[in-house]
């Protein structure tokens, strides 16, 4: 009799076909090997990204981390930034000496604790914790509003509360507003801001709110000495100043560098402040509005529970907030320099690539980065040009130089597409110019410096863009 074939088992299978997948959580692309329907996985190189808002969590990971931090905040710090990071920090970090106590409709001695925090930290005395910025800002702007007895605000034409929120602060606030400034792209001159501060008493602004830094602008942002001057001339003219800090914690080294300012420094020239805290600090969401007068705070309070923000409980959301504070406050500076350092090293590495026209194809606008978020400018080329020379370098060196890509547009074009965003009914799909066209031959991405990216080496970053220009110029020939 002949021998009985063994059959063949899928671990003992010689038949393999490969495909890719993308875990989409990790920025991963993962090869698979199937072997008659077992699939194992074979990672290829990591996709390093260079321009993220944050790093991809998958939801459980987060919700788990937030757990560990409320057991015991000062143990979970102590495994995430050391013992040293710790006292180095010192006051200013929140880590409560009690067990956390979570809220009821707002009411937490352990939110207080950290809302008073945030307001001294930045030279205010009391605060409030909101679940969004925009909430925040419209509470803000309608307290200011009501002491004065005048639904005026004033605010640049890039305003978040502008563009972005389908005029919300006139279908729901009753507000009008005064732009501030004549050029979209450029932060409002202190000589404009005087202008409207000159304007008849009935149709000067109760408020006038201006973003420190300017991120439309590319973070630009005023220096210390404009700042007072703008804070006098508000005061002068009885008009309360508002910073949309958005962006904050992140510009505050430069005026550390520039002015030798602080938190409370800034604080101080604004009769009120609002911070995000997932913005840079990568908190789950939320933000606090902070002023001096508890009156302000109680008015603020009813415009939160209108807009249906006063929640049965946030806090999920403002204790993830504090473990993303502790963690990456004082984070700041050293990020700062890391965008000075790529942004130097990047230009001069890529200075002999030139358009037509004999600028470069790379610039960083401003030109030395006032934080660690700025814009990066490519230009010469297509927006159909530079997608496809990203992804050439993507594919064959596991780097991806951006991810979103937009136009630089004209004053006049852009003058335009802000009039469509700010109407009562903007629809996302109705971009109004802001979608590349074939003549458009500059674009821009946004760069932040994030803690992942904090840890590459700058020469990834100055071998991706020159691979990039490479690229660019070898489809060309």
């Amino acid at each position: 009799m002949g021998k009985t074939r063994k059959k063949t088992t899928p671990k003992q299978g010689r038949r393999r076909s490969k495909t890719k997948m993308t875990d989409f959580s990790s920025g991963e692309v993962v090869a698979v090997t199937s072997t008659k329907g077992v699939e194992t996985p074979h990672k290829e190189p990591r996709l390093t990204q260079l321009c993220m808002f944050e790093a991809g969590e998958p939801i459980d990971l987060k919700l788990a981390r937030t757990a560990e931090y409320v057991k015991d905040p000062r143990e979970y710090l102590v495994r995430t930034i050391g013992e040293e990071t710790i006292k180095a920090r010192g006051d200013v970090l929140c880590i409560p000496n009690k067990p956390i106590e979570g809220d009821f409709y707002g009411t937490s001695v352990s939110k207080a604790h950290f809302e008073t925090h945030i307001a001294k930290l930045l030279g205010k005395e009391h605060g409030l914790f909101f679940i969004t910025g925009v909430q925040a800002q419209l509470a803000a702007a309608k307290a200011h509003c009501e002491k004065a007895n005048k639904n005026i605000v004033g605010w640049h034409t890039s305003c978040h509360l502008e563009v972005a929120e389908n005029r919300a602060y006139k279908e729901l606030y009753h507000l009008d507003r005064v732009l501030l400034g004549s050029i979209p792209k450029e932060l409002p001159t202190v000589e404009e801001i005087q202008k409207v501060l000159n304007l008849p008493e009935a149709e000067r602004p109760a408020v006038m709110i201006l973003e420190i830094p300017n991120r439309v602008c590319a973070c630009e942002t005023y220096t210390f000495e404009q700042l007072q001057q703008i804070s006098s001339a508000c005061r002068s003219a009885s008009v309360a100043l508002h910073m949309d800090g958005a962006r904050l914690w992140e510009i505050e080294p430069y005026y550390q560098a520039t002015a030798g300012k602080s938190f409370a420094d800034l604080g101080a020239l604004f009769d009120s402040v609002y911070v995000s805290m997932y913005k840079g600090l990568g908190g789950a969401t939320g933000a606090f509005l902070l002023s001096n007068y508890p009156d302000f705070i109680d008015d603020a309070k009813i415009w939160q529970r209108r807009a249906g923000g006063n929640a049965y409980s946030l806090s999920y959301y403002w204790i993830d907030c504090q473990r993303a504070f502790n963690e990456h406050i004082g984070t700041f500076a050293s990020r700062r320099d890391k965008m000075i350092a790529v942004s130097k090293k990047v230009l001069k590495a890529t200075s002999a690539y030139k358009a037509k026209d004999g600028d470069p194809v790379v610039q960083f606008r401003p030109s030395v980065p006032n934080c660690c978020s700025t814009h990066i400018i490519f230009h010469g080329f297509t927006n159909d040009e530079i997608i496809a020379a990203r992804n050439k370098v993507q594919k064959e060196k596991y780097v991806q130089a951006f991810g979103f890509l937009r136009p630089k547009m004209s004053n006049k074009r852009l003058s335009e597409r802000y009039k469509v965003l700010a109407a009562p009914k903007f629809s996302v799909s109705d971009q109004a110019g802001g979608i590349a066209t074939a003549t458009d031959l500059t674009h821009w991405t946004e760069c932040t410096i994030i803690p992942v990216t904090e840890k590459l080496e700058d020469g990834v970053f100055v071998d991706a863009y020159v691979e990039l220009c490479k690229a660019l110029f070898e489809a060309k020939h």
